[in-house]
Protein backbone atom coordinates (compact mmCIF):
# COMPACT_ATOMS: atom_id res chain seq x y z
CA UNK A 1 0.00 0.00 0.00
CA UNK A 2 1.31 3.17 -0.50
CA UNK A 3 2.14 5.61 1.96
CA UNK A 4 -0.13 8.81 2.45
CA UNK A 5 2.16 11.24 1.61
CA UNK A 6 3.10 9.12 -1.37
CA UNK A 7 -0.52 9.16 -2.37
CA UNK A 8 -0.94 12.84 -2.41
CA UNK A 9 1.54 13.86 -4.20
CA UNK A 10 0.70 11.36 -6.97
CA UNK A 11 -0.39 13.00 -10.12
CA UNK A 12 -3.98 10.66 -10.16
CA UNK A 13 -4.82 11.70 -6.83
CA UNK A 14 -4.77 15.70 -7.49
CA UNK A 15 -6.53 14.33 -10.70
CA UNK A 16 -9.35 13.14 -8.37
CA UNK A 17 -9.21 16.30 -6.09
CA UNK A 18 -9.60 18.18 -9.82
CA UNK A 19 -12.65 15.73 -10.63
CA UNK A 20 -14.08 16.56 -6.97
CA UNK A 21 -14.35 19.74 -7.12
CA UNK A 22 -15.69 20.02 -10.63
CA UNK A 23 -18.38 17.84 -8.74
CA UNK A 24 -18.98 20.46 -6.48
CA UNK A 25 -18.85 23.18 -8.81
CA UNK A 26 -21.74 21.37 -10.98
CA UNK A 27 -23.99 21.23 -7.94
CA UNK A 28 -23.18 24.53 -7.55
CA UNK A 29 -24.47 25.31 -11.18
CA UNK A 30 -27.98 23.66 -10.16
CA UNK A 31 -28.47 25.91 -7.20
CA UNK A 32 -27.38 29.15 -9.02
CA UNK A 33 -29.37 28.27 -11.33
CA UNK A 34 -32.49 27.00 -9.26
CA UNK A 35 -32.43 29.64 -7.71
CA UNK A 36 -32.02 32.44 -9.44
CA UNK A 37 -34.18 31.41 -12.00
CA UNK A 38 -36.39 28.48 -11.01
CA UNK A 39 -36.38 24.54 -11.04
CA UNK A 40 -38.02 24.32 -14.61
CA UNK A 41 -35.15 26.49 -16.08
CA UNK A 42 -32.48 24.47 -14.31
CA UNK A 43 -34.45 21.57 -15.92
CA UNK A 44 -34.72 22.77 -19.42
CA UNK A 45 -30.63 23.50 -19.12
CA UNK A 46 -29.68 19.93 -18.37
CA UNK A 47 -31.85 18.75 -20.85
CA UNK A 48 -30.75 20.54 -23.49
CA UNK A 49 -27.05 21.74 -23.01
CA UNK A 50 -26.47 18.03 -20.93
CA UNK A 51 -27.19 16.59 -24.19
CA UNK A 52 -24.72 18.56 -26.03
CA UNK A 53 -21.83 16.51 -24.72
CA UNK A 54 -23.78 14.03 -26.22
CA UNK A 55 -23.11 15.17 -29.47
CA UNK A 56 -19.70 16.60 -29.35
CA UNK A 57 -18.77 13.31 -28.11
CA UNK A 58 -20.24 11.26 -31.26
CA UNK A 59 -18.71 13.93 -33.69
CA UNK A 60 -15.35 12.95 -32.12
CA UNK A 61 -16.63 9.22 -33.62
CA UNK A 62 -14.11 7.72 -30.88
CA UNK A 63 -11.14 9.56 -30.99
CA UNK A 64 -11.34 10.57 -27.59
CA UNK A 65 -10.51 6.62 -26.66
CA UNK A 66 -8.75 6.32 -29.89
CA UNK A 67 -6.13 9.08 -28.42
CA UNK A 68 -5.73 6.86 -24.87
CA UNK A 69 -5.14 3.69 -26.58
CA UNK A 70 -2.89 4.17 -29.77
CA UNK A 71 -0.90 7.90 -28.86
CA UNK A 72 0.84 6.12 -25.84
CA UNK A 73 2.24 3.59 -28.97
CA UNK A 74 3.58 6.20 -30.98
CA UNK A 75 7.46 7.39 -30.70
CA UNK A 76 7.40 10.52 -32.70
CA UNK A 77 5.63 13.71 -32.09
CA UNK A 78 5.17 13.89 -36.12
CA UNK A 79 2.88 10.70 -35.83
CA UNK A 80 0.99 11.73 -32.87
CA UNK A 81 0.04 14.87 -33.99
CA UNK A 82 -0.88 13.62 -37.32
CA UNK A 83 -3.69 11.40 -35.62
CA UNK A 84 -4.80 14.67 -33.96
CA UNK A 85 -5.18 16.78 -37.06
CA UNK A 86 -7.46 13.54 -38.40
CA UNK A 87 -9.56 13.74 -35.23
CA UNK A 88 -9.68 17.61 -35.32
CA UNK A 89 -10.81 17.72 -39.06
CA UNK A 90 -13.41 14.58 -38.65
CA UNK A 91 -14.68 16.23 -35.37
CA UNK A 92 -15.36 19.90 -36.80
CA UNK A 93 -16.77 18.19 -40.26
CA UNK A 94 -19.07 15.84 -37.81
CA UNK A 95 -20.23 18.58 -35.46
CA UNK A 96 -21.06 21.13 -38.58
CA UNK A 97 -23.68 18.90 -39.59
CA UNK A 98 -24.75 17.61 -36.04
CA UNK A 99 -25.25 21.51 -35.68
CA UNK A 100 -26.96 22.18 -38.76
CA UNK A 101 -29.55 19.47 -37.81
CA UNK A 102 -29.88 21.23 -33.96
CA UNK A 103 -30.57 24.62 -35.98
CA UNK A 104 -32.95 23.42 -38.23
CA UNK A 105 -35.19 21.14 -35.53
CA UNK A 106 -34.91 24.38 -32.94
CA UNK A 107 -36.69 26.70 -35.82
CA UNK A 108 -38.79 24.75 -37.72
CA UNK A 109 -40.17 21.79 -35.04
CA UNK A 110 -42.91 23.55 -33.51
CA UNK A 111 -42.31 22.88 -29.29
CA UNK A 112 -44.81 23.75 -26.67
CA UNK A 113 -41.59 25.20 -24.44
CA UNK A 114 -39.84 28.30 -26.50
CA UNK A 115 -37.12 28.11 -23.71
CA UNK A 116 -36.25 24.49 -24.99
CA UNK A 117 -36.32 26.17 -28.67
CA UNK A 118 -33.70 29.01 -27.66
CA UNK A 119 -31.54 26.53 -25.55
CA UNK A 120 -31.65 23.96 -28.71
CA UNK A 121 -30.78 26.77 -31.49
CA UNK A 122 -27.64 28.53 -29.47
CA UNK A 123 -26.62 24.47 -29.21
CA UNK A 124 -25.72 24.59 -32.82
CA UNK A 125 -23.49 27.32 -32.30
CA UNK A 126 -21.41 25.82 -29.13
CA UNK A 127 -21.53 22.06 -30.59
CA UNK A 128 -18.34 23.04 -33.10
CA UNK A 129 -16.43 24.74 -29.86
CA UNK A 130 -17.27 21.96 -27.22
CA UNK A 131 -16.10 19.49 -29.40
CA UNK A 132 -12.74 21.19 -30.73
CA UNK A 133 -12.41 21.23 -26.98
CA UNK A 134 -12.79 17.74 -25.88
CA UNK A 135 -10.28 17.25 -28.89
CA UNK A 136 -7.39 19.43 -27.57
CA UNK A 137 -8.00 17.91 -24.24
CA UNK A 138 -8.32 14.38 -24.58
CA UNK A 139 -5.23 14.35 -26.80
CA UNK A 140 -3.35 16.28 -24.09
CA UNK A 141 -4.40 13.53 -21.49
CA UNK A 142 -2.70 10.75 -23.84
CA UNK A 143 0.58 12.30 -23.65
CA UNK A 144 0.53 12.64 -20.10
CA UNK A 145 -0.79 16.11 -19.95
CA UNK A 146 -3.58 16.00 -17.45
CA UNK A 147 -3.77 19.07 -14.45
CA UNK A 148 -3.81 21.99 -16.42
CA UNK A 149 -6.37 20.94 -18.75
CA UNK A 150 -8.33 19.00 -16.35
CA UNK A 151 -8.20 22.25 -14.11
CA UNK A 152 -9.43 24.14 -17.71
CA UNK A 153 -12.10 21.74 -18.31
CA UNK A 154 -13.25 20.34 -15.01
CA UNK A 155 -13.40 23.82 -12.64
CA UNK A 156 -12.18 26.72 -15.04
CA UNK A 157 -14.95 26.15 -17.50
CA UNK A 158 -17.87 26.11 -14.65
CA UNK A 159 -16.31 29.03 -12.54
CA UNK A 160 -16.66 31.04 -15.60
CA UNK A 161 -20.31 30.15 -16.14
CA UNK A 162 -21.29 30.82 -12.94
CA UNK A 163 -19.59 34.24 -12.78
CA UNK A 164 -21.04 34.87 -15.83
CA UNK A 165 -24.43 33.96 -14.70
CA UNK A 166 -24.28 35.82 -11.75
CA UNK A 167 -23.14 39.09 -13.72
CA UNK A 168 -25.79 39.15 -16.64
CA UNK A 169 -28.55 37.98 -13.66
CA UNK A 170 -28.12 42.21 -12.89
CA UNK A 171 -29.49 43.20 -16.72
CA UNK A 172 -32.05 39.92 -17.26
CA UNK A 173 -34.03 37.27 -15.80
CA UNK A 174 -34.34 35.31 -18.93
CA UNK A 175 -32.94 32.39 -20.94
CA UNK A 176 -30.83 34.77 -22.81
CA UNK A 177 -28.56 35.29 -19.36
CA UNK A 178 -27.77 31.13 -19.68
CA UNK A 179 -27.73 31.30 -23.08
CA UNK A 180 -24.80 33.94 -23.31
CA UNK A 181 -23.19 33.21 -19.90
CA UNK A 182 -22.75 29.43 -21.69
CA UNK A 183 -21.69 30.52 -25.28
CA UNK A 184 -18.59 32.82 -23.44
CA UNK A 185 -17.80 30.20 -20.98
CA UNK A 186 -17.18 27.61 -23.61
CA UNK A 187 -15.56 29.77 -26.10
CA UNK A 188 -12.88 30.82 -23.63
CA UNK A 189 -12.67 27.33 -22.65
CA UNK A 190 -11.75 26.45 -26.07
CA UNK A 191 -9.24 29.18 -26.48
CA UNK A 192 -7.16 27.69 -22.97
CA UNK A 193 -7.29 24.04 -25.06
CA UNK A 194 -6.01 25.40 -27.78
CA UNK A 195 -3.12 27.07 -26.81
CA UNK A 196 -2.13 24.59 -24.33
CA UNK A 197 -2.50 22.05 -26.96
CA UNK A 198 -0.37 24.09 -29.35
CA UNK A 199 2.32 24.60 -26.08
CA UNK A 200 2.54 20.94 -25.95
CA UNK A 201 2.71 20.56 -30.10
CA UNK A 202 2.29 22.76 -32.68
CA UNK A 203 4.01 20.88 -36.15
CA UNK A 204 2.98 21.71 -39.68
CA UNK A 205 1.69 18.45 -41.13
CA UNK A 206 1.06 19.15 -44.80
CA UNK A 207 -0.19 16.01 -45.81
CA UNK A 208 -2.42 14.38 -42.99
CA UNK A 209 -3.07 10.27 -44.22
CA UNK A 210 -6.24 8.27 -43.27
CA UNK A 211 -5.65 6.20 -40.18
CA UNK A 212 -4.93 2.34 -41.03
CA UNK A 213 -7.81 -0.33 -42.03
CA UNK A 214 -7.68 -1.54 -38.03
CA UNK A 215 -7.70 1.43 -36.51
CA UNK A 216 -10.87 2.72 -38.64
CA UNK A 217 -12.54 -0.16 -37.54
CA UNK A 218 -11.73 0.64 -33.96
CA UNK A 219 -12.93 3.82 -34.58
CA UNK A 220 -16.46 3.15 -35.40
CA UNK A 221 -16.56 0.56 -33.08
CA UNK A 222 -15.50 3.07 -30.31
CA UNK A 223 -18.07 5.31 -31.41
CA UNK A 224 -20.77 2.47 -31.47
CA UNK A 225 -20.18 2.26 -27.40
CA UNK A 226 -19.90 6.05 -26.97
CA UNK A 227 -23.02 6.40 -28.54
CA UNK A 228 -24.95 3.84 -27.03
CA UNK A 229 -22.97 4.84 -23.21
CA UNK A 230 -24.28 8.52 -24.25
CA UNK A 231 -27.87 7.38 -24.63
CA UNK A 232 -28.21 5.43 -21.59
CA UNK A 233 -26.74 8.59 -19.83
CA UNK A 234 -29.84 10.66 -21.30
CA UNK A 235 -32.24 8.12 -21.23
CA UNK A 236 -33.31 9.28 -17.53
CA UNK A 237 -33.72 12.70 -18.02
CA UNK A 238 -35.41 12.62 -21.49
CA UNK A 239 -38.02 10.05 -19.92
CA UNK A 240 -38.21 12.27 -16.98
CA UNK A 241 -39.11 15.29 -18.99
CA UNK A 242 -42.00 13.63 -20.64
CA UNK A 243 -43.46 12.19 -17.98
CA UNK A 244 -43.05 14.44 -15.01
CA UNK A 245 -41.70 17.51 -16.78
CA UNK A 246 -38.57 19.02 -17.11
CA UNK A 247 -37.89 20.32 -13.50
CA UNK A 248 -38.20 16.84 -12.31
CA UNK A 249 -35.34 16.06 -15.24
CA UNK A 250 -33.06 18.73 -13.36
CA UNK A 251 -34.00 16.84 -9.97
CA UNK A 252 -32.87 13.56 -10.98
CA UNK A 253 -29.80 15.33 -12.45
CA UNK A 254 -28.87 16.29 -9.13
CA UNK A 255 -29.39 13.49 -7.44
CA UNK A 256 -27.51 11.11 -9.74
CA UNK A 257 -24.55 13.59 -9.21
CA UNK A 258 -24.44 13.12 -5.93
CA UNK A 259 -23.97 9.60 -6.40
CA UNK A 260 -21.20 9.94 -8.78
CA UNK A 261 -18.39 10.62 -6.70
CA UNK A 262 -18.99 7.05 -5.77
CA UNK A 263 -18.32 6.16 -9.07
CA UNK A 264 -14.88 7.55 -9.23
CA UNK A 265 -13.86 6.00 -6.32
CA UNK A 266 -13.63 2.58 -8.60
CA UNK A 267 -11.58 4.68 -11.77
CA UNK A 268 -9.32 6.57 -9.14
CA UNK A 269 -8.54 3.87 -7.09
CA UNK A 270 -7.17 1.77 -10.36
CA UNK A 271 -5.02 5.11 -11.31
CA UNK A 272 -3.61 5.23 -7.59
CA UNK A 273 -3.17 2.01 -6.84
CA UNK A 274 -2.55 -0.03 -9.27
CA UNK A 275 -0.64 2.03 -12.52
CA UNK A 276 0.13 -0.50 -14.60
CA UNK A 277 -2.51 -2.85 -15.02
CA UNK A 278 -2.90 -1.02 -18.01
CA UNK A 279 0.65 -2.60 -18.92
CA UNK A 280 -0.11 -6.10 -17.33
CA UNK A 281 -3.33 -6.25 -20.32
CA UNK A 282 -1.08 -5.03 -23.19
CA UNK A 283 0.91 -7.82 -22.33
CA UNK A 284 -1.96 -10.27 -21.88
CA UNK A 285 -0.76 -11.11 -18.46
CA UNK A 286 -4.09 -11.71 -17.24
CA UNK A 287 -3.02 -14.15 -14.57
CA UNK A 288 -1.10 -10.91 -12.51
CA UNK A 289 -4.19 -8.50 -12.96
CA UNK A 290 -6.75 -10.24 -9.72
CA UNK A 291 -3.48 -9.54 -7.81
CA UNK A 292 -3.72 -5.80 -8.49
CA UNK A 293 -7.36 -5.00 -8.22
CA UNK A 294 -7.50 -6.64 -4.45
CA UNK A 295 -5.15 -3.82 -4.10
CA UNK A 296 -7.82 -1.18 -5.93
CA UNK A 297 -10.90 -3.35 -3.85
CA UNK A 298 -9.01 -3.09 -0.70
CA UNK A 299 -8.77 0.95 -1.31
CA UNK A 300 -12.19 1.25 -3.22
CA UNK A 301 -14.70 -0.25 -0.83
CA UNK A 302 -13.83 1.16 2.40
CA UNK A 303 -13.98 4.63 0.69
CA UNK A 304 -16.75 4.37 -1.05
CA UNK A 305 -18.41 3.61 2.00
CA UNK A 306 -17.18 6.12 3.94
CA UNK A 307 -18.63 8.34 1.02
CA UNK A 308 -21.56 6.79 1.10
CA UNK A 309 -22.47 7.73 4.61
CA UNK A 310 -21.02 11.48 4.15
CA UNK A 311 -23.40 12.04 1.10
CA UNK A 312 -26.46 10.06 2.91
CA UNK A 313 -25.88 12.21 6.15
CA UNK A 314 -25.34 16.00 4.44
CA UNK A 315 -28.24 14.96 1.89
CA UNK A 316 -30.63 16.67 3.75
CA UNK A 317 -28.27 20.39 4.75
CA UNK A 318 -27.57 20.71 1.17
CA UNK A 319 -30.53 19.93 -0.29
CA UNK A 320 -31.67 22.77 1.74
CA UNK A 321 -29.78 25.07 -0.10
CA UNK A 322 -32.47 24.61 -3.22
CA UNK A 323 -35.34 27.17 -2.86
CA UNK A 324 -37.73 24.30 -5.03
CA UNK A 325 -39.61 21.89 -2.58
CA UNK A 326 -39.05 19.41 -5.35
CA UNK A 327 -35.88 18.46 -4.24
CA UNK A 328 -36.63 17.66 -0.87
CA UNK A 329 -39.74 15.37 -1.85
CA UNK A 330 -37.95 12.66 -3.51
CA UNK A 331 -34.70 13.02 -1.60
CA UNK A 332 -34.68 8.96 -0.57
CA UNK A 333 -33.74 8.64 -4.63
CA UNK A 334 -29.99 9.45 -3.58
CA UNK A 335 -29.53 6.65 -1.62
CA UNK A 336 -30.56 4.04 -4.62
CA UNK A 337 -28.38 5.74 -6.56
CA UNK A 338 -25.32 5.53 -4.57
CA UNK A 339 -26.59 1.81 -3.97
CA UNK A 340 -26.37 1.31 -7.86
CA UNK A 341 -22.88 2.98 -7.21
CA UNK A 342 -21.89 0.44 -4.61
CA UNK A 343 -22.91 -2.45 -6.70
CA UNK A 344 -20.76 -1.28 -9.32
CA UNK A 345 -17.74 -1.21 -7.23
CA UNK A 346 -18.84 -5.14 -5.89
CA UNK A 347 -18.77 -6.28 -9.83
CA UNK A 348 -15.31 -4.41 -10.44
CA UNK A 349 -13.53 -2.69 -13.48
CA UNK A 350 -14.80 -5.59 -15.80
CA UNK A 351 -15.72 -2.94 -18.53
CA UNK A 352 -12.56 -1.53 -18.24
CA UNK A 353 -10.47 -4.20 -18.37
CA UNK A 354 -12.62 -4.95 -21.78
CA UNK A 355 -11.75 -1.73 -22.95
CA UNK A 356 -7.74 -2.01 -23.00
CA UNK A 357 -7.70 -5.78 -23.90
CA UNK A 358 -10.41 -4.31 -27.33
CA UNK A 359 -13.41 -6.55 -27.16
CA UNK A 360 -15.24 -4.17 -27.84
CA UNK A 361 -18.25 -6.30 -29.47
CA UNK A 362 -18.33 -7.68 -26.03
CA UNK A 363 -18.90 -3.93 -24.73
CA UNK A 364 -21.26 -2.63 -27.46
CA UNK A 365 -23.57 -6.24 -26.50
CA UNK A 366 -23.42 -5.47 -22.92
CA UNK A 367 -24.28 -1.95 -23.18
CA UNK A 368 -26.61 -2.10 -25.85
CA UNK A 369 -28.55 -4.70 -23.06
CA UNK A 370 -27.89 -1.91 -20.71
CA UNK A 371 -29.46 0.92 -22.46
CA UNK A 372 -32.98 -1.07 -23.44
CA UNK A 373 -33.04 -2.61 -20.11
CA UNK A 374 -33.14 0.61 -18.88
CA UNK A 375 -35.57 2.36 -21.34
CA UNK A 376 -37.95 -0.13 -20.57
CA UNK A 377 -37.81 -0.23 -17.33
CA UNK A 378 -37.69 3.88 -16.67
CA UNK A 379 -41.68 3.68 -18.94
CA UNK A 380 -43.00 0.80 -16.65
CA UNK A 381 -41.47 2.57 -13.12
CA UNK A 382 -41.24 6.91 -14.06
CA UNK A 383 -45.52 7.03 -14.23
CA UNK A 384 -45.89 4.88 -11.17
CA UNK A 385 -42.64 5.63 -8.92
CA UNK A 386 -41.70 8.91 -10.03
CA UNK A 387 -38.06 9.76 -9.63
CA UNK A 388 -37.74 6.48 -7.41
CA UNK A 389 -38.48 4.81 -10.44
CA UNK A 390 -36.09 5.72 -12.65
CA UNK A 391 -33.52 4.69 -9.44
CA UNK A 392 -35.08 1.18 -9.22
CA UNK A 393 -34.82 1.44 -13.19
CA UNK A 394 -30.87 1.81 -12.69
CA UNK A 395 -29.95 -0.62 -10.45
CA UNK A 396 -31.54 -3.41 -12.16
CA UNK A 397 -30.14 -2.50 -15.47
CA UNK A 398 -26.35 -1.11 -14.77
CA UNK A 399 -26.18 -4.06 -12.16
CA UNK A 400 -27.20 -6.80 -15.08
CA UNK A 401 -25.06 -5.26 -17.40
CA UNK A 402 -22.02 -5.18 -15.05
CA UNK A 403 -22.54 -9.16 -14.03
CA UNK A 404 -22.28 -9.70 -17.72
CA UNK A 405 -18.86 -7.99 -18.27
CA UNK A 406 -17.77 -9.67 -15.08
CA UNK A 407 -19.07 -13.30 -16.92
CA UNK A 408 -17.12 -12.32 -19.83
CA UNK A 409 -13.63 -11.68 -18.39
CA UNK A 410 -13.96 -14.79 -16.58
CA UNK A 411 -14.92 -16.68 -19.73
CA UNK A 412 -12.69 -15.28 -22.19
CA UNK A 413 -9.56 -15.30 -19.39
CA UNK A 414 -10.31 -16.83 -16.40
CA UNK A 415 -10.51 -13.62 -14.58
CA UNK A 416 -12.41 -12.89 -11.28
CA UNK A 417 -12.89 -8.88 -11.40
CA UNK A 418 -15.76 -9.72 -8.36
CA UNK A 419 -14.78 -8.03 -4.95
CA UNK A 420 -15.42 -11.32 -4.04
CA UNK A 421 -13.71 -14.97 -4.27
CA UNK A 422 -10.26 -15.49 -5.89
Amino acid sequence: MLKISSLIQSPSFKSLVIQLIGFALSFFVSIVLTNLFDAKIYGEYVLVYSTIDMFAIFSLMGYNQLFSIEIPKLKTDNERFSIYKIAKIRTFRNSLIIAIGLLLFGVFYPLAEKNISYLIISSAFILPIIGLTIVNTNFLYSLKETLIPQLNDKIGRIVLFILFIILFRQFSSDISVVILAFIISSSITYGISYYLRKKRISLVVKEVSKPPTKLNKTIYLLLVINSINLLFSKTDAIQMAYYLGSDFAGVNNVYMKMSHILHLVMSSSLLIFSPKISKIIAQNRFDLVRRELKKVFRFALPLSIVLLIIVLTLTPIFLSFYKSTIYQIHSYSITLYCVSAVLGILTGPAAMILMLSNKLKALIIGYSLELILNLVLNALLIPRYSIEGAAYATIVSELVVNLYFAYICYKTYRLNTLFFGK
